[in-house]
């Protein structure tokens, strides 16, 4: 046998091993990886989604929600396997794009009109409120936060003398606005509407607090649930805060003086027998 023949061979022996090697490693690879992705499809489902952001009081439509596959091992409660089941429902709370339909953010299905009136909570009421954007905490405002009330008004049968007080807390805001206003020089001015949700006797204190005085809102943490009861303030206490009696400015030191510890000193009984008689005597030792 001949060089040519010989390497002819060799090349055609190489050429075999390479394509059963091939072979061999496509379907050893490929079977865990079908098998993987089975198992996976079967462990997806589909389930309702926003298809946009869904404010407070939309009514679904078809067009704000889409099917989307879930985890069957990860899906919320509540969810709606059809979309059909969404369809039609009140919004209660807000829900992002992508993020799952529930139906704890769904009003009931006995409630088939949106707006203001379907996310007010049972015994309830809403009511408006016009500020500017000092009072509305200067624009940081939003639906969902809780503020306390505050009002300053003249006390019953003085004259002059206005105070300030909390008269509310804890009021959630509904919503926010702005409307158009005719001022004295009959020239429009944009003023902001906030709507809160107080309960009746929240309501009677709101209605008089903006008709007899001015309001302020404090924008409050979500998790500050303390009541905190307080006398209120007039001119006169609110002129006497960090007051002092002389004539110069005094400066505060706030830092704690340090306490000497007193270590008592050592004393030394001494015993004086006279006859019968035993008289004991301290000593101090210095």
């Amino acid at each position: 046998m001949n060089k040519s023949a010989r390497i002819l061979y060799l090349v055609v022996a190489l050429t075999a091993a390479a394509l059963i090697s091939y072979i061999v490693y496509q379907k050893t690879s490929m079977q865990p990886n079908t098998a993987s992705a089975t198992e996976v499809k079967q462990n997806l489902t589909q389930i309702a989604v926003a298809n946009r952001v869904l404010d407070r009081g939309a009514k679904i439509t078809a067009q704000d929600v889409r099917m989307a596959s879930y985890l069957k091992d990860t899906l919320p409660a509540g969810h709606f396997a059809d979309l059909s089941d969404a369809v039609g429902r009140i919004v209660l709370k807000p829900i992002q794009s992508t993020e799952p339909v529930l139906e704890s953010a769904l009003a009931p299905t006995d409630v088939t009109k949106g707006g203001m009136a379907a996310i007010i909570n049972p015994q309830k009421r809403a009511m408006a409120v016009k500020v500017d954007e000092v009072i509305g905490v200067a624009g940081f405002l939003q639906p969902g936060h809780l503020v306390d009330v505050l009002v300053s008004i003249e006390k019953p049968g003085e004259q002059k003398n206005q105070m300030t007080k909390t008269v509310l807390e804890k009021i959630p805001v509904l919503s926010i606005g702005t409307q158009a206003e005719e001022t004295a020089e009959k020239t429009p001015k944009r003023v902001t509407v906030v709507t809160l949700e107080v309960n009746l006797e929240e309501g009677e204190k709101l209605a008089l607090a903006v008709n007899e005085g001015k309001i302020q809102l404090a924008l409050r943490n979500y998790t500050d649930n303390d009541q905190i009861l307080t006398k209120g303030i007039n001119v006169a206490s609110l002129l006497k805060s960090y007051s002092t009696a002389s004539e110069e400015p005094v400066t505060v030191n706030k830092e704690k003086t340090p306490v000497k510890s007193v270590i008592p000193k050592p004393q030394f009984v001494v015993e004086v027998m006279n006859g019968n008689k035993v008289n004991k005597l301290a000593l101090d030792v210095k």
